[in-house]
């Protein structure tokens, strides 16, 4: 018979081993993660202090929480990741190098450590935005229009910017982590994305390319010239809204090359032009700021600043169509939009099918019925009954004696001349009201997309070898074809920055001409018309409205693409980042 002891050795031990096991289990499993937890943070090259609490099987870890800002674009580690990027969740911010620093911590208790998270860095979406934009990310226009609508209630995983190839995210919306009221977002990159490096330009600078046998010469000037403000007192006629004054004059004075060096003695050929466009508050409409000459996309010298006073008709175009450019190749601009004044240019074609088939632009077979038919030149009854005439005086003529003969063939011959006479003023007045009508009739004609004016445009400049030059300028040997349009845009700016700044003037007069005709073209679209006076300063100067319509074709493109009713692109990021001044990153 077993007695109590028999019962407690063999029943009661056993179950106090039992009791006890849990108690083991949870010291050595708060052992391990806690382990875990600092390998993490250590391979993470994150500082945190860290707790095991082993009987009640928790870890506590105290994180820092960092105020992030991206570093200098000049320093390396600006276009390389971090190789100990966190693995950890809310670490999506470690992927890149940033100046931290640290503003709190965060306290977490965790019983695994894959419960372990990183505490969400605090970043302004403006440097952020920009940041990205110089590493080559591209914005996403539904996920940038979705947010501006939705605000908070944008779902999770909505992307907002993508990949340069366009085709992954690269950041999007998160679920916020003890973040209420602030807007939440993750990152994604990939080092096959690094496609930009310390060359490349960054966010609202532009490169014109130099044709490979310039025609204008490169004018070096003096230090003063240089430091010479331009005067910009005067009213632009491309005014816009200023999105946000302290922080585009903040921007102000940050240039791609800080200390452009000066001009050396030699004068070596430079390769490209590279220019900022700005805006402030003080002067609220496009402005074109810090040109520098380069040679193969390194800093040779300071350029001259074009003046802004208004007085030359160059200096009205300089910076709208160079924004124009940069928007059409996808050159990174935040706060910067087309002038309400060029949108009117793409609201409507403006110019009528007539007016191209009388500048031989396009083949008459290729436009609309236009003019009304034309009437025989020669009335051949008219003419018949003159010859019958003729040969019935002459008849007579060999009736009379020969004395009289004579007197009748003189007099005969003199009404035959002041008739011919007669019929040459009516042929030549007739000649002058048939070209009036065509004019009315080629004004009033049907109007032509501006697709299309600006291929017939296009097509006649390069026939005439103008654009040819420039077309297989480019030095980016990833590039295996470049749109006509915007070779013939560059070597029209560059003209226009020439003759702005005073070079070879006679060389580049036509670029001159070019803003003149677009002077008159934004006219005729304000008055809702062209005139007889516009119609013939275009066929006198043919060349000059091909340059033109190119430009206008550009403008009509890009303000397309970006929303002419203030809901495009560009004005969706403007209020986001008014709206969104900081975010959380994780």
């Amino acid at each position: 018979m077993a007695t109590a002891s028999d019962i407690i050795t063999y029943f009661g031990v056993p179950l106090a081993v039992l009791g006890v096991l849990p108690i083991f289990y949870t010291f050595i499993n708060s052992f391990f993660t806690l382990r875990n937890v600092k390998r993490s943070l250590r391979r993470c090259g994150l500082e945190a202090t860290t707790r095991g609490s082993f009987l009640a099987g928790f870890v506590e870890a105290s994180l820092p929480r960092f105020t992030i800002t991206p570093l200098e674009r000049t320093e390396d580690e600006f276009w390389t990741e971090d190789t100990r990027a966190s693995t950890l969740k809310g670490g999506t911010w470690t992927i890149f190098h940033w100046k931290r620093l640290i503003t709190g911590h965060a306290m977490q208790r965790v019983q695994y450590s894959s419960d372990l998270r990183v505490p969400q860095a605090e970043v302004e979406l403006e440097e952020l935005y920009e940041f990205l934009l110089d590493r080559g990310a591209v914005p996403d226009v539904k996920g940038i229009h979705m947010l501006r609508v939705s605000g908070l209630w944008t779902p999770a995983g909505t992307s907002l910017m993508l990949s340069p190839d366009s085709k992954q995210t690269a950041l999007r919306m998160s679920m916020p982590d003890e973040s209420d009221g602030v807007l939440s977002l993750a990152l994604q990159w990939k080092p096959e994305w690094n496609k930009r490096n310390r060359s490349s330009l960054p966010p609202s600078w532009i490169r014109l390319e130099f044709p490979a046998t310039p025609s204008s010469k490169v004018e070096r000037r003096s230090d003063d010239d240089l430091e010479k403000p331009a005067n910009n007192t005067s009213t632009s006629p491309f005014e816009r809204e200023s999105p946000n004054a302290n922080t585009l004059e903040a921007k102000e004075n940050r240039n791609l090359y800080p200390d452009p060096p000066p001009p050396p003695s030699y004068s070596p050929s430079p390769t490209s032009l590279c220019f900022r466009l700005t805006s402030s508050s003080t002067h609220p409409f496009v402005q074109f700021r810090s040109p520098t000459y380069e040679l193969h996309h390194e800093p040779l010298w300071s350029a001259p600043l074009p003046s802004l006073d208004g007085t030359r008709p160059t200096t009205t175009w300089l910076a709208p169509l160079s924004l124009a450019l940069g928007l059409s190749s996808r050159c990174p601009t935040t706060f910067l939009t087309l002038p309400k004044n060029l949108h009117n240019l793409s609201l409507s074609s403006s110019i009528p099918c007539g007016v191209l088939v009388l500048a031989h632009l396009i083949s008459p077979n290729d436009a609309p019925e236009w003019e009304s038919p034309e009437l025989p030149k020669t009335n051949h009854l008219e003419a018949h009954e003159r010859f019958m005439s003729q040969q019935r005086a002459i008849a007579r003529e060999r009736l009379l004696p020969e004395a009289q003969q004579q007197q009748a063939a003189r007099l005969r011959q003199s009404e035959e001349l002041s008739a011919m006479g007669t019929r040459m003023r009516k042929e030549q007045q007739d000649r002058a009201e048939r070209e009036e009508r065509r004019e009315r009739e080629a004004i009033k004609s049907i109007r032509m997309p501006m697709d299309l004016v600006k291929n017939a445009a296009l097509g006649f400049l390069e026939g005439e070898g103008l654009v040819s030059d420039a077309a297989n300028n480019s030095d980016d040997a990833t590039k295996d074809y470049k749109d006509p349009t915007l070779t013939a845009v560059e070597r029209l700016i560059l003209g226009i920055y020439n003759a702005a700044v005073c070079i070879d003037l006679e060389e580049n007069k036509w670029a001159v001409n070019a803003c003149a005709m677009l002077d008159r073209w934004r006219d005729w679209v304000e008055r809702g018309g062209m005139t007889k006076e516009d119609l013939r300063a275009i066929l006198q100067d043919k060349e000059a409205f091909c340059w033109a319509a190119v430009a206008v074709g550009l403008i009509t493109k890009v303000c397309g693409e970006n929303g002419a009713d203030g809901v495009g692109l560009l004005n969706d990021v403007r209020e986001c980042l008014r709206v969104w001044k900081k975010v959380r990153l994780g």
